[in-house]
């Protein structure tokens, strides 16, 4: 059985985290907010993270970035 490009990359990042733990993680994640906002957003955070918001509640695509920012649906309230 083949898997998907996003199966393949959802499973090796699963195991990336299994192996190197949650700090190792967040560094790269850190870095790589850092390295999107200097490239994207002239070094704004701001404006990225209002970008995002943006985005999620849009559901739309980054077109600087390339990707889809989604946001899963809030659950309802009863």
């Amino acid at each position: 059985m083949t898997r998907s490009l996003a199966e393949r990359g959802r499973l090796g990042g699963q195991a990336t985290a299994q192996r190197h733990g949650a700090v190792h993680m967040e560094a790269i994640g850190r870095e790589d907010f850092r390295v999107t906002v200097e490239r994207y957003y002239g070094g704004d955070s701001k404006t990225y993270m209002a970008a995002l918001r943006e985005r999620q509640q849009k559901g739309k695509p980054d077109p600087r970035l390339g990707c889809q920012v989604y946001r899963p649906p809030s659950p309802a309230i009863h």
